[in-house]
């Protein structure tokens, strides 16, 4: 890497960042897990009992993975998850290159930095990929579940990013506040704890206190539009667009597919509830 590709730090205002508009997608999500590890603890995480044995995690079938879902869908969302995307810069880099353009690519990251991946490295590393790269989701939380490095490096990265802070019940109107002004001028987006989210109370909002704690701060702009089995609610908070966002822990309703999942193994399920079942083209993945 030359000095050319580290990025400079600039602090630029917030009040003249311009948000991007929401973006749409065909087809539904293909979720592709990580397959290599992340070291890290997050209480929320669904993945962590994956992450123990590694042993059949394979790349290569995650690449034949995707090849199958990009000849079905040929431009939809990729998710890329873990575990922790950016725990291995060269293994990201490959998967990056293997996935069409076509595609909406989203990185689920905790920005991890280290002696070797430091900030400087890690955002040009996303930076150079910025044309690969829909937008980098950054976990942030009210409470510090992993070692988070500087804000800093928010303000050297060219590729678009937005802020997702899972939101538990103990969360009061200060701390929220206080987290939306620590970011402002970013997108952020709020979801709530699964597991209390239900087919009848996902679309609700008369009886849900995080979406009335939200309005007591933010100005209430209108819902996302509803699709299977989540939707999101859009506030303005300063010189952020807040979101709302709320998905059951499982995607299939009535016989009907909702996201995709690329486990670390290269095989594909059609169900968020404890991954559902193979579907029948697996046998196409060598």
């Amino acid at each position: 890497m030359t000095s050319l590709d580290i990025p400079e730090r600039n602090d630029q205002r917030a009040a003249d960042r311009k948000l991007p508009p929401l973006i749409s997608t065909k087809g539904p999500t293909v979720t592709m897990f990580a397959p290599y590890d992340c070291n890290n603890s997050c209480p929320f995480c669904v993945n962590k009992k994956e992450y123990r044995d590694t042993s059949s995690f394979s790349i290569k079938r995650c690449y034949d993975a995707l090849n199958i879902m990009d000849r079905i869908f040929p431009e939809n969302d990729v998710v890329l998850t873990g575990g922790e995307p950016l725990a291995d810069l060269d293994a990201l880099q490959g998967i990056l290159d293997h996935i069409k353009p076509s595609h909406h690519v989203y990185i689920n990251t905790t920005l991890p930095t280290n002696e070797k991946n430091t900030e400087e490295v890690v955002a040009a590393f996303l930076n150079r990929n910025a044309s690969k790269i829909s937008c980098v989701n950054v976990s942030r939380h009210l409470k510090h579940y992993v070692k988070e490095c500087s804000d800093d490096i928010f303000s050297m990265l060219k590729v678009r990013h937005r802020i997702n802070c899972v939101v538990f019940d103990d969360t009061t109107k200060e701390k929220l506040s206080a987290f939306l002004d620590r970011f402002n001028g970013h997108e952020v987006q709020l979801r709530a704890n699964y597991s209390k989210l239900t087919l009848d109370n996902v679309f609700r909002t008369e009886d849900d206190d995080l979406f009335h704690l939200i309005e007591s701060i933010c100005k209430y702009e209108g819902q996302l539009e509803k699709e299977l089995f989540r939707t999101g609610f859009v506030f303005s908070y300063k010189d952020s667009r807040i979101t709302y966002h709320k998905t059951l822990p499982y995607s299939k309703i009535n016989g009907r597919i909702g996201d995709i999942i690329i486990r670390q193994t290269g095989f594909i399920y059609d169900d968020w509830n404890d991954y559902g079942q193979e579907l029948n083209i697996n046998d196409l993945i060598r």
